[in-house]
């Protein structure tokens, strides 16, 4: 009978073991973002952290790792454990500009893929109070005036591959002010450090609403419904001036498939969630892709990517 016990006590626990580590997740999940607090990916990052927590079932916290045009929280997201417990941000083409660049140690393959979340256009914006008006405006102003600068990302960036596109549609020369972040890019676009700034629609629409800053046109072929009021680029006659930021959600190549299988069913739900899309209104240009969709994005990109980069270094 003693036996018997011990048996039974033996299959207990070996049961209660396996439910215990099938119970994913047991702790916080932890979401890096590559970028500082306050842009536009750690808005979106929050907002998903906020509304997908009761889908994961445990509260995501947020890790801001910026610097090097968003390598660092990149290569942290390829180096985490592949427990579950860690995912991240991932934004173009920053991403993919770096490998082609060879200055990443992470490559495509470094990745399994969550889901793409928004596209955002390129802004072109100047001080509220500056007197130029318009592209035609801008111009001019750069050819009459010696040292003109330009808030951008940096190279490689889509903020820096914008102000290269204007350059070569205007006729124009710009010296960059790299930023570590487009809260530093604002901040120089508003106090009248620069002379124009690069960055995308969502980060500037309360700007340009409230008058801080003037958007001179929006990078892409049609207006953004965020600023339905500014002119885009293609209807101005500079239909290559365009550029955008893709910006989703990545885990390390390898992660727990249990645990993958749940944080892309977070990140569905979360997106069809009326309380989140209310919530991303006015906030982020939402355009989905699922994790096949995503990868199958970012690698036809990365070999535009190193084709530009052929023509181009940065």
């Amino acid at each position: 009978m003693k036996k018997l016990f011990a048996v039974l006590a033996f299959v207990a626990a070996v049961g209660c073991a396996g439910a215990a580590a099938a119970a994913y997740p047991e702790k916080p999940v932890h979401v890096i973002v590559p970028s500082e607090a306050g842009g536009g990916t750690d808005t979106m990052a929050r907002l998903l952290a906020k509304f997908g927590e009761k889908y994961l079932g445990a509260p995501m916290v947020i890790d801001n790792l910026p610097g090097a045009g968003g390598q660092i929280g990149f290569q942290a997201i390829a180096n985490a454990k592949k427990d579950g417990y860690t995912f991240g941000c991932l934004y173009t083409p920053h991403l993919t500009a770096h490998v082609s660049a060879k200055r990443a140690q992470y490559t495509l393959a470094s990745f399994d893929y969550v889901g793409n979340l928004v596209t955002d256009p390129g802004a072109i914006v100047v001080p509220g109070n500056s007197p130029i008006m318009d592209l035609k405006g801008l111009a001019e102003y750069v050819k009459n005036n010696e040292n003109c600068t330009a808030s951008t990302s940096g190279p490689g960036g889509d903020d820096d591959f914008a102000r290269l596109a204007t350059e070569a549609s205007l006729d124009i020369k710009l010296r960059p002010v790299p930023s570590k972040g487009s809260s530093a890019a604002k901040a120089n676009v508003m106090g009248g450090h620069v002379t124009v700034g690069f960055m995308n629609v969502s980060q500037v629409e309360a700007q340009v609403r409230s008058g801080e800053m003037r958007c001179l046109a929006v990078m892409a072929g049609k207006r953004s419904d965020m600023m339905p009021d500014v002119p885009c680029t293609a209807e101005l006659g500079y239909p290559t001036m365009v550029s955008d930021s893709s910006r989703g959600f990545a885990a390390p190549a390898g992660m727990d498939a249990e645990a993958l299988a749940k944080i892309r069913e977070m990140f569905t739900k979360t997106i069809a969630d009326p309380e989140f899309q209310e919530a991303a209104k006015g906030v982020l240009l939402i355009n989905e892709m699922n994790g096949d969709e995503y990868k199958a994005y970012l690698e036809a990109l990365q070999a535009a990517t190193d084709k530009a980069y052929e023509v181009a270094p940065w």
